[in-house]
């Protein structure tokens, strides 16, 4: 039994939808991680607790680090399923990709330009 070309970008975004989906199930987790963090850091990082404006700073700072690295993390990976996507959509012979604009900016109209990082 052969597939057609059809069946295989099917599976395809099917094996992509099932990614997402797993995605969406960390990221909830996440999600859940982030509020028990803030909880605790709303609870015990404060005047009280941290004495003198260089602690307070160092502290902040490592809090705010962590929140740009997950942020990063989150854009690293939104780009590469958008490279996914670009690559299994591919171009067809009207040079845009399955009904969605150009294949440059998957039809947002470069709307949503989450500092894409070429180096990746």
């Amino acid at each position: 039994m052969t597939l057609d070309r059809t069946d295989l970008y099917m599976q395809m975004l099917d094996a992509t939808g099932k990614l997402q989906t797993e995605i969406s199930l960390m990221l909830e987790a996440r999600v859940v991680e982030a509020s028990k963090s803030q909880n605790w850091i709303c609870q015990h990082i404060n005047a009280t607790n941290l004495e003198g404006h260089d602690h307070k700073m160092k502290v902040t700072g490592e809090i705010n680090e962590s929140v740009i690295d997950l942020i990063d993390g989150l854009t690293k990976m939104e780009n590469a399923l958008n490279r996914q996507m670009k690559a299994l959509l591919g171009k067809h012979s009207s040079g845009s990709a399955i009904g969605l604009g150009s294949d440059d900016d998957m039809g947002f109209g470069g709307m949503l330009p989450f500092g894409e990082d070429e180096k990746l």
